[in-house]
């Protein structure tokens, strides 16, 4: 390993908005492990950091530029327009510029690129709770193209079974030092053996893909930071750096995905996904093929968030680097415990206001539909159509009652998927401990439980409120009382695994967002 340090002076110039070719007022700066990017106004200027990780090797000017060089050459294939071309930095007594006399000699390289829209990008869409029914279409449809187009890889180096092989054994040797931290033994012990047994069981299948032309050189890391969803879409920041990552089966680099999106709890998007790119390429489906790319993309994910872990300073950093290890390692073991059921039961929790009801009463027809609010008049004694507006904490909303109709959706739920149905809960599980009962009780029971998590801004929280009490018909009684009380005291459910969780924004329609959630429900 070479690790050095980009000249202060460097970053110094390139923080200033007056030393770039065109005008700009602001330049933010972002700094990687491997790399500096700086955002002005319009373009994005990004150089490479003089590092030799092994996989990587920018140790010289002269690899740094080639890098450049390569950089721009491989992401104009999915981000022909983003992409621009390579700027040399040169210095003269101690000065840098990018305008070259004929003194100097460039001492560094700039990619540089248009911005990209970021209110576009796939992960902050997602991040926002956007419904996004259907926008993943022509995502898939993209790349079934550029990797239909890809010439065959037919050399002996990168994509069979020999490559797989030492890529996971090195994975797996890396993640043993986070047993009993982000992963336990069972888990651990169960993924390598699940991993073992299918590259053992499928000699024959990896010898095929490759005799059959789908190892190509692909993009290598793809994920929804790198997605734009314009018309066409912006994929982009594919690895230039190891030919390794990047010349694999079209399987494992669309895998990096699937995976990402299920992390987030978007299952629906990888069902659309599913369906767009396999639609005009079926001989290279193989879901048994897929699953154990995603594993493995799930693993490797896993290992870098435990060594971000370990190398970030602040507890918070270290914290959150730790959830996310544990998040990937558990939807690894998902897929090897879960591979073909379906989730149930299925809660929708949030805010009064929030939608919940609306979505949940107009999402499935057969399902059984445990609501809160029944149950709650059911036992105090309440005749449905009458409302009780009272004060927070007394009446049909004491703490007691409350603890008791929680106890009795999780039994109710019991109950029904025993019995083969399909569970839908609908109640604001706005406390940890409500939550965490029912979705532990669920796993222990053997169940297989989704989260819905909706919201929506204060306003229209208030509004949908306001309306719901001037109509009369609906049979909550939370008040604009109640939900002031909620706002206050909610918690966030970033105790349950995040791939259970879907966070959606109901301020879209209402429309879009059960049409996203029949796609895998």
């Amino acid at each position: 390993m070479y690790v050095n340090e980009t000249s202060k002076k460097l970053i110094s110039f390139l923080l200033n908005p007056h030393n770039y070719p065109e005008k700009t007022i602001n330049v933010v700066h972002v700094e990687t492990h491997i790399s500096h990017v700086f955002l002005c106004d319009t373009f994005v200027y990004k150089i490479k950091k003089p590092v030799n990780f092994g996989f990587l090797d920018f140790s010289s000017l002269k690899k740094r530029h080639y890098f450049c060089e390569k950089e721009v050459k491989l992401n104009s294939r999915l981000a022909k327009d983003i992409y621009l071309n390579v700027l040399p930095i040169y210095e003269t007594d101690g000065h840098y510029s990018f305008a070259k006399n004929k003194k100097n000699r460039p001492v560094e390289y700039a990619v540089k690129m248009k911005k990209i829209p970021m209110d576009c990008l796939l992960f902050n869409l997602i991040s926002e709770g956007r419904p996004l029914y259907g926008d993943l279409e022509e995502v898939g449809q993209t790349l079934a193209i550029f990797h239909g187009n890809i010439k065959p890889y037919r050399g002996r180096r990168f994509g069979g079974i020999e490559a797989i092989l030492t890529a996971t054994e090195e994975n797996f040797n890396q993640i043993k030092a986070f047993r009993g931290t982000t992963i336990d033994q069972k888990s651990f012990e169960n993924l390598s053996n699940y991993t073992g047994t299918f590259l053992e069981e499928n000699k024959i299948t990896f010898y095929r893909r490759k005799r059959d032309g789908f190892i190509r050189e692909g993009h290598g890391d793809l994920h929804c930071q790198h997605i734009c969803l314009e018309h066409p879409p912006v994929i982009f920041d594919c690895i230039e750096f190891n030919d390794s990552f990047r010349i694999i089966d079209v399987l494992q680099d669309i895998a990096f995905l699937f995976m990402d999106l299920e992390y987030r709890g978007r299952f629906d998007l990888t069902s659309c996904l599913f369906k767009s790119y396999f639609a005009g390429w079926r001989e290279t489906q193989d879901e048994e093929l897929l699953r154990f790319y995603k594993v493995y993309r799930a693993m490797v994910r896993g290992k870098v968030e435990g060594l971000t872990a370990g190398s970030v300073a602040g507890v918070r950093e270290q914290e959150l680097a730790r959830a996310k290890a544990t998040n990937y390692f558990n939807l690894a073991d998902y897929y090897v415990n879960y591979p073909n059921n379906h989730f149930n039961p299925i809660v929708f929790m949030g805010l009064s206001g929030s939608g919940k009801s609306t979505i949940a009463r107009d999402f499935s027809s057969d399902a059984v539909i445990l609501r809160s609010d029944e149950i709650r008049k059911e036992a105090s004694g309440v005749v449905k159509d009458e409302h009780r507006y009272g004060a927070v904490g007394e009446g049909i909303y004491a703490p007691e009652l409350t603890q008791q109709i929680y106890c009795s959706l999780l039994n109710k739920t019991l109950g029904y998927v025993r019995e083969g149905r399909k569970v839908i809960v609908d109640a604001t599980y706005l406390k940890t401990s409500q939550r965490t009962h029912f979705y532990n009780s669920s796993i222990e029971n053997g169940l297989n439980p989704f989260f819905v998590h909706c919201f929506a801004s204060e306003n229209i929280l208030r509004d949908r409120i306001r309306k719901r009490m001037h109509g009369g018909q609906d049979i909550s009684d939370a008040d604009l009382n109640v939900l002031e009380h909620q706002l206050q005291h909610l918690e966030e459910p970033d105790e349950l695994p995040s791939f259970r969780v879907l966070r959606i924004n109901t301020e879209d329609a209402i429309d879009n967002i059960v049409n996203a959630l029949k796609e895998f429900l």
